[in-house]
C-alpha cells in the first residue's frame, strides 16, 4: 500500500470528510499550518519513526532477538517509506521546539520486551486514532492497515 505521488497530491486536496475524532479523546500533537491529511501523515510518520528507533535499539541491545525483532523493524521501515513522500520537509520542524527524548532500552531482556510492547501498543492506538481523523478514505485505510499490522505483531508478543 505505497502512497505514491498521486496519493501525496490527494492528501493536500482531499475532499472527503472524515470529521473530528470523538470529543474528549487526546489527539496526537502535530504541526500547525499544514493541510489536515498532511498534518496527520506528519504525526503518523513521527510515531512510526519513534517505534522503529525503539525496536532497532532493542535489537541492538539483544542481538539474539533478531528473528523476532527484525521483521518488526522491517514493517516499520515499510510503513515509514509509505508516508515519507507525503510529509514536506518543513513539517519536520513546524510546531516543535525539541527532539523527542531518546528511547532507553532496559538492561534485562524481559523488561526490554515489555517496554517495547508498550511502545508498539502506543503506536497502534495512535495509528487507529489518526485513521479516524484522516479526511481521505484511501489514506484512512492505509493508516488503519498499518495499525492492524502492528496489532498482528503484538498478538504473539514475547514476554
Amino acid at each position: 500500500m505505497a502512497l505514491g505521488v498521486a496519493g501525496v497530491a490527494g492528501l493536500t486536496v482531499s475532499a472527503c470528510t472524515g470529521g473530528d475524532s470523538v470529543s474528549g479523546e487526546r489527539k496526537p500533537k502535530r504541526p500547525a499550518a499544514l493541510p489536515p491529511d498532511v498534518a496527520v501523515a506528519t504525526s503518523a510518520l513521527a510515531e512510526i519513526r519513534a517505534a522503529r528507533t525503539a525496536a532497532s535499539s532493542t535489537l541492538s541491545r539483544f542481538p539474539a532477538s533478531r528473528s523476532r525483532l527484525a521483521p518488526l523493524v522491517g514493517m516499520h521501515q515499510a510503513h515509514e517509506a509509505s508516508l515519507a513522500n507525503a510529509v514536506p520537509d518543513r513539517a519536520g520542524t513546524a510546531g516543535t521546539t525539541a527532539a523527542p527524548a531518546p528511547y532507553v532500552v532496559p538492561l534485562r531482556s524481559d523488561a526490554a520486551f515489555r517496554r517495547l510492547a508498550a511502545r508498539e501498543q502506543q503506536l497502534r492506538t495512535t495509528l487507529e486514532s489518526l485513521a479516524l481523523e484522516a479526511r481521505s478514505g484511501d489514506f484512512a485505510r492505509l493508516l488503519a492497515s498499518m495499525a492492524a499490522g502492528v496489532g498482528q505483531r503484538l498478538v504473539g508478543w514475547p514476554t
